[in-house]
């Protein structure tokens, strides 16, 4: 049997005084334990567990289960309603009728469904914010209207006898009273006035009230929309309680998506055209003055001599084709120097920062000649006039606002000023070009008029003012016609319908779960119990955590009704301490005598128990046994075995009485007792002198087998001085008393002493469990019935021939 190392050596010989012949001590012991073998999963330690933790684990299940029922009584089944819009494709110019693009990208059809723009209405309308126990309660809140400081809460209204009502809180708070047929909860935010004969009709009525916002948050998490990539239909869904009111709710909802996109198109369409109408003034205005200019001129030069001869019909009806054309690159050269001064100025003007794409407008002739840049202004218009539309319904931080926005920045301060600038490079290169030729002519055509000039650069200046008027009033009166025809781009395909059934329903679920949930609860609070117990339980917690061998184990002594003990408990604690005596026998060596203390962590752990019972398996072995009752403080030995206390190992120590006087014979053959003797205050200090050790080695002299019964840890150091003096020391463990923590120190101390260890006996162990593989069960049959068992001391004394 291996043992725990002891971190000193054990002498080889006792040193004591008087006249006996002192023995060798029992040898130093060597070897160590082997390394516990992994076991795998205990599950017999998690059966046991269980099994002390029944009534907590029942009671935890119990609650789990009462309380799962309550929750799974509150729960409502959920239904789920579903509808479809048809979204209608965009056309093209080419492909179809005028008519206004379409309102939103695909991707962001969705974001305006679930925009409270849409929401909060339907939620209004329908007063989704209020609700009541039952569905016919809804007759009394047909003319409930929310108002702007609408307090939300539960609330209790009373109908009394005489026509009058009384509203209060839950708590029973009262608020207000008045006659039925008046408005009532003016104060809390309230527009109601129910009829006065339907509430005659009930005592009382439960309401609970939200502020719409809050509801239409709700609606939102009940809500699933979904919109393939590039399709065309848009699936929308929703979850409640209440299948007709949530059929009612995505109804009404899809009605309102369909109404507002309606609107927000023609809006668009309004906005559109209320910029082209500021645009179309603006150039109807330059077409008006240069027509103007162009008059003028005329009427002024009308008269005046062209080349010194008078010209009909104006200057240029009489113009020679080369002066003409002279006459047609000097103005061009004027015309594109002009244009250069005025986008520099408008370039300069800007600063490096965003151009305004409306001061454009007064240099009709590169909007003319730019179509790049003419489509870059028309892309800004639209793209204002859509962010105007989108800011009525949508907030600054919504997405598609901030990427209108977006692109108006790009526009303004990127793509036009580049365009710009990209302009600006070709009238000055064509103006260098221009005036080199225009300045090699000169010379010849230095006598032509410069009304000449003038009046070309007025012509195309009503040129161009001509043909940007004209764009921007076909593209004004082919906005009007799309507004005039403006339908929406949603259509409702398929409307929701109440279903019979709720689609789910997790009361029975709700159950089931927190069954499972509290059966789990109690396993794990049972197995943490267990785990966080300082007790000792386990043959694996000697073994592993205390580095102790098991010797052997003692069963439970549990006394019956009438206080006696069964015939198979006293036999089965016989046949525990001849096992613990056969596995002490080969702990000495051969034909010397056994010398040992039996000690344990605590006084409850069963020491005495444990001593007097292994004292008697030895005697009935025919060895010639001495037992010593080391405590001196509580030891009780001398009642068990019925002889005298005194005189005893105190007045041995105390050198008032000798080893014959004070070792007594007991009622069982072979074995003696040594009582502690009368108890005084210096007692334990004997303990400690050199007679103790003196008395070990002259008991090992006379007797075959010396146990000492040593008082238990925790009493100080007599057990470490009665274990020295015997050289080995037996612990005791209770199953489900001892303390491990405590035993653990303890042992620590035993390792920096020379004793040796010889093992641990665990007490009180229960039939089978964790602890089936170290009793004895064996049936005797009738033979144990007949004849004598053995000599046993139990708790309430010594039984002699059981």
């Amino acid at each position: 049997m291996s043992v725990r190392l002891t971190q000193s050596a054990v002498s080889g010989d006792y040193v004591g005084a008087g006249p006996y012949t002192l023995l060798p001590g029992p040898p130093a012991w060597d070897g160590a334990p082997p390394p516990p073998e992994s076991e795998g999963v205990p599950w017999g330690r998690y059966i046991d567990a269980f099994r002390r933790h029944a009534l907590l684990m029942l009671v935890i299940v119990i609650a789990g289960s009462v309380g799962g029922l309550y929750a799974a009584r509150r729960v409502k089944p959920v239904y789920e309603v579903q509808a479809t819009l048809w979204i209608t494709p965009g056309l093209s110019a080419q492909s179809g009728p005028i008519r206004a693009q379409q309102l939103l990208p695909q991707t962001s059809w969705v974001d305006l469904l679930r925009s409270f723009a849409i929401i909060d209405p339907v939620v209004r309308r329908l007063r989704l914010n209020v609700s009541y126990r039952q569905p016919g309660d809804s007759i009394f809140f047909r003319d409930f209207e929310s108002g702007p400081l609408l307090l939300p809460g539960q609330y209790l209204l009373k109908i009394e006898p005489n026509r009058r009502y009384e509203l209060s809180t839950a708590k029973g708070i009262q608020i207000e009273r008045g006659a039925l047929g008046d408005s009532i909860g003016r104060a809390l935010g309230f527009g109601w006035a129910p009829s006065a004969d339907l509430l005659a009709r009930r005592r009382s009525l439960v309401f609970w009230v939200t502020t719409p916002r809050n509801a239409s948050v709700s609606l939102l998490s009940r809500l699933h929309a979904s919109l393939p990539d590039d399709g065309q239909f848009l699936k929308i869904s929703l979850t409640g309680g209440e299948a007709q009111r949530t059929a009612d709710a995505l109804n009404a909802w899809a009605e309102q998506f369909v109404a507002s996109s309606g609107d927000l198109k023609k809006r668009h369409l309004v906005e559109f055209k209320k910029i082209l109408s500021d645009q179309l003034s603006i150039a109807e205005h330059e077409l008006r003055t240069a027509e103007i200019q162009l008059e003028q001129f005329r009427v002024n030069t009308i008269t005046l001599p062209s080349d010194g001869a008078p010209v009909a019909g104006g200057v240029q009806a009489t113009r020679d084709p080369v002066i003409a054309n002279y006459f047609q690159q000097k103005q061009t050269l004027s015309d594109v120097r002009n244009e250069r001064i005025g986008l520099e100025q408008l370039i300069t003007n800007s600063k490096g920062g965003a151009l305004d794409p409306q001061a454009f407008l007064m240099l009709p002739s590169i909007l003319t000649n730019a179509p790049q840049l003419r489509a870059a202004i028309e892309d800004f218009s639209s793209q204002q006039a859509a962010l105007r539309t989108e800011q009525q319904f949508l907030t600054d931080a919504n997405p598609r606002i901030k990427q209108l926005r977006e692109r108006m920045r790009v526009l303004q301060s990127e793509t036009i000023p580049q365009i710009a600038q990209s302009i600006l490079q070709t009238l000055r290169a064509r103006e260098q070009n221009m005036n080199t030729r225009v300045e090699t002519e000169s010379q010849e055509l230095r006598a032509i008029p410069s009304r000449t000039i003038e009046e070309m650069r007025l012509l195309r200046q009503v040129s161009a003012s001509e043909n940007l008027y004209s764009v921007l009033k076909g593209r004004f009166e082919e906005v009007s016609l799309a507004e005039a025809q403006t339908s929406p781009d949603l259509s409702i395909l398929d409307v929701a319908l109440p279903p019979p059934h709720p689609n789910s329903n997790d009361a029975s679920r709700l159950f089931l779960l927190a069954f499972l949930a509290s059966v789990g609860a109690a396993a794990g609070i049972s197995l943490l119990h267990d785990r966080a117990d300082r007790r000792f339980r386990y043959p694996e917690q000697a073994t592993n955590e205390l580095g102790l061998t098991i010797a052997g184990t003692v069963p439970r002594f549990r006394p019956g009704r009438g206080g006696g003990f069964q015939i198979e408990i006293m036999s089965q604690a016989i046949e525990s301490f001849r096992t613990l005596r056969l596995a002490l026998q080969y702990e000495f060596p051969p034909n010397s005598p056994i010398a040992l203390s039996v000690s344990s962590p605590s006084g409850s752990d069963g020491k005495s128990l444990v001593s007097s019972n292994l004292a008697l398996a030895f005697a009935s072995a025919g060895y010639h046994t001495l037992l010593i009752d080391g405590d001196v403080r509580r030891g009780s030995l001398h009642t068990t075995f019925d002889v005298p206390v005194a005189p005893g190992l105190v007045e041995y120590l105390s050198k008032d009485a000798s080893v014959d006087a004070v070792v007594k014979g007991t009622s069982s053959e072979n074995l003696f007792l040594l009582p502690r003797g009368k108890r005084t205050n210096r007692a334990p200090e004997l303990l400690v002198s050199a007679e103790m050790s003196v008395l070990v080695q002259i008991a090992r002299q006379k007797f075959d087998v010396v146990i000492v019964d040593s008082p238990p840890f925790i009493a100080g150091v007599d057990a470490y001085a009665l274990g020295a003096a015997a050289g080995s020391i037996l612990v005791v463990l209770r199953q489900g008393v001892s303390d491990r923590k405590l035993a653990a120190a303890k042992l620590g101390v035993l390792d920096r002493l020379p004793i040796r260890i010889l093992g641990a006996v665990i007490n009180g162990v229960p039939t089978g469990g964790m602890y089936k593989y170290y009793s004895t069960g064996y049936d005797k049959g009738d033979l144990a019935m007949k004849e004598s068992i053995g000599d046993l001391a139990t708790p309430g004394g010594l039984v002699v021939g059981a």
